[in-house]
């Protein structure tokens, strides 16, 4: 069969009748709308019989200039389209036979043809019962939450826990990156410095570093900022995977009001900044309804974790699983891979800044590389490697369990609890996954000081709400707005909040950072501006920034030091100090550094000389809640030889 347009035998053609087209059968029935569509209004189907000895056709169907014909083929017996069946009626069986088949074919080629997208459901689906709760209501309820949150960890947080060396080392980094530096002295790759960017973005912000007090003080307003959002992203996260306002609400009051949180989230530390980010990025996944641009945010927020507090990448396989559970099955592979690769692409920033600077590996490594430099592989190396001495697990786990034993063995409950459970519902496993990477991190058996915990502070207080949600939704089988176990969950707030604050009344009495400050007001008073002076990192920032405590309005102390860099860094105890314990004028300890001078006799060997050939001019001490905190200042006694 040809199918042709012969615009010449438009007007030559001549109706046949049915009969005679088709003199078994009849006329074949018109196309309809199963079909297909009929003639054109006027254009019938007409056949038309050509003569020629081998080229005869006919015509089936015509309609402008469309027509279809048949080609004779000498050995083809004429008329060869349809078999005999006997039946002549355009009612017959031959008719129906061929609207049944007309409808199958084309129900056939719909689904063929026809792709069926996926079914997305939602993560939290609107029960049909539950009862409608106002946003504004949810919203007063959530803010009289954040408001006693916050107010636990505003009160007396200048003077409580005692100014800690890593709150120093950050905000002397933030002073350095505003005079243009990585850090005081030489970047060595102890941790990416987007954290400290950060805090020096802040200052910048805040109007500088002694808006609130000293510089520390700025730095932990900024630590009261970050706790106030991480609680917030506490209660959308668990009201997010429960289904639960008040789930919500006690994941937001246990994390926010556990004596832990208070005392460790007032410290200006890497890890209550890394923290932020990580709840983002989970939050982010969990609320994103697989749409793939909260998927590459949330990518983003963890690379922003990663450069804040390198630890966090540990993070990115449970995260991973979050993401696989919450994209629909024919975006999840691409999810999965666009995830990792922002995220590490991000992260490798780090990397990428010791390469370009020439210290990615060791000196000595590469051909031609005499020169000693500090090195991003020779630092991961060493805090690998490095013995646990007094920060490891055990210790502060009696610390941990010291200042709220209750949370952290119901923590380890909920773990167990959500691993079970994840087994019917896979998002229990989300959290319990992030807890146990973090978990396996600390028990590695390397050091652990006691503000390692930070991270896990969010994540253990997600896995008991959530765990105890499971229980209580059996208990009282009920759908939509249970207010049963609403009930009973402000039932165990309630119960928690007095408790917590019971347990965290030191925070809001003692002022063991005393001693502390007096000593920077004794220094301004009493110390030449030109004096060398060794001290730890806590009073950096303020002897070096005019307006500080340690300076007020007169001049900074451009030669005062840190220890631990005094006793390491060869341009510091070599170009500066000449290997020369009677450059040093004075020394500023507390019991740490005292210990650790006397102690660490290979890199402290200057200090110690130094301290021996000192007397003690002032002390200051000041309660820490039964032990008693000292400060003590020692001026050397300069000689006329050098030792």
């Amino acid at each position: 069969m040809n199918y042709s347009q012969k615009p010449d035998q438009k007007h030559q053609a001549a109706a046949i009748p049915p009969g005679v087209l088709y003199p078994q059968h009849g006329a074949p029935p018109p196309l309809n709308n199963n079909g297909g569509s009929p003639p054109q209004q006027g254009l019938t189907p007409t056949g038309l019989l050509q003569q020629g000895s081998e080229s005869d056709d006919m015509i089936l169907y015509r309609s402008g200039r469309f027509s279809v014909h048949t080609a004779n083929r000498p050995d083809q017996r004429r008329n060869p389209l349809r078999k005999r069946s006997g039946n002549t009626s355009i009612f017959g069986a031959s008719f129906i036979s061929q609207v049944r088949w007309v409808t199958a074919e084309k129900q056939r080629i719909t689904e063929a043809e026809t792709r069926l997208l996926p079914g997305i459901e939602s993560i939290n689906p609107v029960l049909a019962k539950a009862i409608p709760f106002p946003l504004i209501l949810e919203a007063l309820v959530v803010l009289i939450g954040l408001v006693i949150a916050m107010a636990a960890h505003a009160l007396n947080m200048f003077s409580y826990p005692l100014y800690g060396q890593d709150e120093g080392n950050l905000m002397s980094n933030a002073w350095a990156i505003l005079h243009g530096m990585l850090q005081p002295y030489p970047y060595i790759y102890e941790q990416p410095p987007l954290g400290w960017i950060q805090i020096a973005a802040w200052v910048q912000l805040s109007g500088g570093f002694f808006t609130f007090g000293n510089a520390l003080n700025s730095g932990r307003v900024l630590m009261l900022l970050f706790a106030a959002a991480s609680s917030l992203l506490v209660y959308l996260i668990a009201n997010r995977l429960s289904g639960s306002r008040s789930t919500g609400l006690l994941a937001l009051i246990i994390f926010s009001l556990s004596p832990l949180s208070i005392i460790y989230q007032r410290q200006v530390l890497l890890d209550n900044i890394g923290t932020f980010w990580l709840l983002l990025s989970l939050y982010l996944l969990v609320a994103g309804d697989s749409r793939l641009r909260n998927t590459v945010f949330a990518a983003v927020a963890l690379a922003i974790a990663i450069l804040s507090r390198e630890s966090f990448i540990l993070f990115l396989p449970a995260l991973l699983y979050a993401v696989w559970l919450h994209s629909t099955t024919f975006q999840r592979k691409f999810a999965l891979v666009v995830f990792a690769y922002i995220t590490l692409s991000l992260a490798s920033f780090f990397v990428l800044l010791a390469l370009l600077k020439g210290e990615l590996l060791p000196t000595g490594m590469l051909p031609g590389d005499n020169h000693v430099h500090p090195s991003l592989l020779s630092t991961l190396l060493a805090q690998i490697t490095q013995p646990a001495q007094d920060a490891n697990l055990s210790l502060s786990w009696a610390t941990w369990t010291s200042i709220d034993s209750p949370f952290m063995y119901a923590s380890m409950a909920a773990l167990v609890i959500n691993l079970v459970m994840g087994w019917k519902n896979r998002l229990q496993w989300i959290l319990a996954f992030l807890a146990i990477s973090y978990w396996l991190f600390l028990l590695h058996g390397g050091t652990v000081y006691p503000f390692y915990i930070v991270p896990l502070l969010p994540l253990m207080a997600l896995n008991i709400a959530v765990a105890l949600n499971a229980p209580l939704k059996w208990l009282t089988k009920l759908k939509g707005f249970d207010l049963a176990r609403a009930l009973l969950l402000f039932m165990i707030i309630g119960a928690l909040v007095p408790y917590n604050l019971q347990f965290a009344a030191p925070s809001f009495s003692l002022h063991p950072v005393t001693a502390q400050t007096n000593a920077l007001f004794w220094i301004r008073d009493n110390v030449p501006h030109n004096a060398v002076v060794i001290t730890d990192s806590t009073f950096y920032t303020d002897l070096h920034q005019a307006g500080g405590e340690g300076v007020a309005n007169g001049a900074t102390y451009p030669n005062a030091h840190i220890y631990w860099n005094v006793a390491l860094d060869p341009q510091v105890h070599g170009s500066l100090l000449h290997e020369n314990w009677d450059a040093i004028d004075y020394i500023v300890v507390d019991a740490r550094m005292l210990r650790e001078i006397k102690t660490l006799d290979g890199s402290m060997l200057l200090l110690n000389r130094a301290l021996h050939h000192a007397i003690l001019r002032v002390e200051f001490r000041s309660d820490n809640g039964g032990q008693s905190e000292v400060i003590q200042v020692y001026q050397v006694i300069h000689t006329t030889s050098t030792t």
